[in-house]
């Protein structure tokens, strides 16, 4: 594919398999699959443990087999979306995950404890027993054993498995394929500009001029609200399986399948919604501050992630990098060389181009695999942030690397722990350099808008989601869903934020309520959570680090409850996610002297 950009860098992916020999490793595969029968015979309650060890290493090495098939194709179509091979390759390897997944499901559930036939039911003190043998994985079993009061039939279970494949996530790759067709045309300083990507019409939310940000918005949604009601369709599909499997599973609500899935209390969560919300007075108030900054008589959504001050300092994209690794350098060296080793692998994708998908994002293929991280970058002080939570993500993959395939990710309590402590180290680098008072005031009041849309504006997407799960079911249609998103943005925004009707389009534009319902508490989690961890590190200096670092390693082979509270979190409090607010307030007092 031809450069977008004289600095673009484009990953390796040959690293995770040469495409010339994904038939022989589908074939290899392929030929694997009936050994799941024979595992079938082996696996006995008195088994001895070694025998069980066997059995778990073999279908870990099968499983990293599967990810390295289906990640090569995958990453592929995520830069070069328009073409027909990756996305035909990932068909493929979708199906050939379905076909494992149906061979290994007995084992599953006699693993959690459920009558297969065939197969002598493995009791609690067996259980414990066989599980403890296997190291970094002993947890994982045991939840999933504990939560198996929500898993059906053998044959139920089968269903929903090509279900998922052959319906709901159809469905959504179809949306991701209407999106990239998307062209936006806006006038921009006086001339009518077509944009290729939404990533690059997107940098121009952030001008200095106010038409600049109207325009880019309105252009934003003009596609959205032609192909709404295409949207509309496949989220109701979305949502009506979801809450249909909800609810077939005996789960209390929508958002309580995400929360086990999750291994967090429903209670946590709504505690954390409910704190978010409380707090959002806070982010209206600096928006009343930016209001009299830039000298308007009433803030607009437009304006919102407007800049206050003249700086619109574009940063080179080895300068980033340089940046970034500066600042996890400071930190902890082996933090940092983390990092160093995915960028110099080339394992980053790094600028916008016509077939590539938009947003960012980092993948983790096996555990033997360095991670890849995917950009649209173009230059702003906000994409060399980015560039620093997702190699924070990378980071964090690889300092758990040590732990089998199954463990090696984090729950996600933990999962945007060095993402966001990563842009935490990389902020504070940055403004410490900074000795001007306009720079400083304009970095920090940066600073607090990206703060709103990772804390503030996620928990209110999530809040959209519970009554759409509710809705939609009942037969609420577009009208309505356009009526639930303007109340969500009024909610949060109060009097401080006058909003125009044509964000009532916006819900279509989010992608994670689709891909992944209830997700976006994740940021909401994982922001609270590293400003308390950054703000204990402030206090404790370089004694906290072997903390940070242990909590990382931790991957998803503890409780992430027990791993928190190791470090002083209790992520059941209110009073917790309430102080992790303490810094944001100190930068909102900080900018209004």
């Amino acid at each position: 594919m031809a450069k977008q950009n004289p600095e673009s860098v484009q990953w390796d992916l040959e690293q995770i398999l040469p495409i010339e020999q994904f038939d022989e490793v589908y074939a290899q595969i392929e030929a694997d699959i009936p050994k799941y029968i024979e595992w079938q015979t082996k696996l006995t309650p008195d088994m001895p443990e070694q025998d069980f060890k066997q059995y778990i290493g073999w279908s870990n090495d099968l499983s990293a087999k599967i990810a390295r098939l289906y990640d090569r194709v995958s990453l592929w179509e995520s830069t070069d979306g328009k073409a027909g091979e990756p996305a035909l390759l990932k068909s493929r390897a979708q199906d050939l995950g379905v076909k494992l997944s149906e061979v290994a499901r007995p084992i599953s559930m006699w693993l959690k404890g459920k009558d297969v036939d065939g197969m002598q039911m493995l009791d609690d003190a067996n259980a414990e027993r066989l599980f403890a043998a296997v190291e970094g994985q002993t947890y994982s079993l045991t939840y999933s054993r504990k939560m198996a009061k929500h898993t059906l039939s053998l044959e139920s279970e089968s269903i929903i498995t090509h279900k998922d494949t052959t319906g709901v996530g159809v469905l959504t790759d179809l949306r991701e394929a209407i999106e990239t067709d998307f062209e936006f045309t806006a006038e921009i300083n006086g001339k009518k500009q077509v944009f290729k990507t939404n990533s690059e019409l997107m940098r121009h939310v952030y001008a200095p001029e106010a038409a600049t940000r109207e325009a880019a918005y309105r252009a934003l949604y003009v596609p959205y609200e032609a192909q709404k009601e295409k949207f509309f369709k496949i989220y109701q599909a979305v949502v009506k399986d979801w809450v249909y499997e909800a609810k077939l599973r005996g789960y209390e609500s929508s958002i309580s399948m995400r929360n086990a899935a999750n291994h967090i209390p429903d209670g946590a969560i709504e505690t954390l919604l409910q704190v978010c919300e409380e707090e959002s007075v806070l982010f209206q108030d600096f928006f009343r501050w930016k209001k009299d900054q830039l000298g308007l008589d009433k803030l607009r959504r437009f304006d919102i992630y407007a800049p206050v001050g003249e700086s619109q300092q574009e940063y080179r994209y080895n300068e980033a990098v340089d940046l970034t690794l500066k600042s996890f350098t400071e930190f902890s060296p082996e933090f940092a060389a983390k990092a160093r080793m995915i960028v110099d692998q080339k394992h980053v994708d790094s600028h916008p181009s016509p077939t590539k998908r938009g947003g960012a994002f980092c993948s983790f293929v096996t555990p033997d695999i360095h991670p890849y991280v995917f950009l649209n970058y173009t230059g702003k002080a906000r994409d060399v942030s980015t560039l620093a939570h997702e190699l924070g993500h990378g980071v964090h993959f690889m300092y758990a690397s040590h732990l089998p395939i199954s463990s090696v990710v984090a729950n996600l309590p933990l999962a945007e722990t060095a993402s966001t402590f990563g842009e935490m180290l990389l902020f504070e680098n940055m403004l410490a350099g900074i000795s001007d008072v306009d720079e400083r005031k304009a970095m920090i009041a940066e600073k607090v808008a990206d703060s709103y849309a990772t804390i503030c504006r996620q928990t209110y997407f999530v809040k959209f989601e519970i009554e759409a799960h509710k809705a939609i079911p009942g037969g609420a249609g577009v009208p309505e869903l356009d009526r639930l998103w303007l109340e969500t943005l009024h909610s949060q925004f109060g009097d401080a934020v006058e909003v125009d009707d044509v964000f009532k389009h916006e819900w279509a534009y989010i992608p994670h309520i689709v891909h992944t319902p209830f997700y976006c508490y994740a940021y909401s989690f994982g922001e609270l959570l590293s400003l308390s961890l950054y703000a204990r590190y402030k206090q404790e200096g370089k004694p906290f680090v072997a903390k940070i670092e242990a909590v990382l390693a931790a991957g998803a082979s503890r409780d992430p409850h027990e791993v928190l509270m190791e470090v002083g979190v209790d992520m059941t409090s209110a009073d917790f996610w309430r102080g992790g607010f303490a810094i944001i307030k100190d930068w909102v007092e900080e900018l209004k002297k």
